[in-house]
């Protein structure tokens, strides 16, 4: 067996604005700085994007990951809106975003227990290599600037070693409503996912074993 090899995988999120030409404050209607982002219902914004491990895999290696954490380049904005929450998250399965938004409707999230929401089924927990939940509110001295600042932060995630070819990524932001009303723009600044651990190369069969177990959850999604 091969020495452990210090890696450092990390993915670059870029930037979004929005804004509602509409004033009504309900919808964003105006997505010309949305910087590769999504939609759901035209008020939830999200990003995906993907890890590329193929060449550890071809390599027959295994990714064991240390830490994780996040960066943000500057602060988050809701001009006229109550605040935000965004989750980022690192799987070494493919993510529903609308099933991912349902759960963290419900106070959940992936890989952890559905409590009262029936349709919406755990995740194997060990899939999830890392995520964190911030949740930001407009800070009421200045309203005028639309900055808005953190009030928490949770992270979660097994951190559990991975032979996939592939992890994938996703950030979803979720502008806080008051009475129906997201605001009149909302600000999402770059930031990135850095994830620190060791490349090492397996016994045959350990190897095997969790390749096919990579492979059955995969197909479970």
């Amino acid at each position: 067996m091969s020495e452990d090899m210090e890696r450092v995988l990390r993915i670059e999120i870029p930037a979004c604005s929005v804004s509602g030409r509409g004033g009504s404050g309900e919808v964003w209607d105006d997505f010309a700085d949305a910087g590769g982002w999504s939609s759901i219902g035209n008020a939830v914004m999200y990003w995906q994007g993907s890890i590329d491990l193929t060449g550890y895999a071809m390599e027959r290696k295994t990714f064991y990951p240390v830490t994780a954490f996040t960066q943000e380049a500057g602060p988050a904005v809701s001009f006229g809106g109550s605040g935000q929450l965004a989750m980022y998250l690192v799987s070494s399965v493919p993510t529903d975003i609308t099933t991912l938004t349902t759960q963290i409707a419900y106070a959940s999230g992936p890989g952890f227990i559905q409590s009262w929401r029936a349709g919406v089924t755990q995740d194997d927990w060990t899939t999830v290599l890392f995520g964190q939940t911030d949740s930001y509110l407009i800070n009421s001295t200045l309203p005028a600037l639309g900055i808005v600042q953190l009030i928490s932060s949770k992270q979660f995630g097994s951190l559990s070693p991975t032979a996939a070819d592939k992890l994938y990524v996703t950030k979803v932001v979720i502008p806080s409503t008051v009475a129906g009303v997201i605001g009149t723009k909302m600000t999402i600044p770059s930031s990135r996912i850095v994830i620190p651990g060791t490349i090492r190369e397996e016994p045959k069969l350990e190897y095997m074993m969790r390749l096919k177990r990579s492979y059955e959850l995969a197909n479970q999604v």
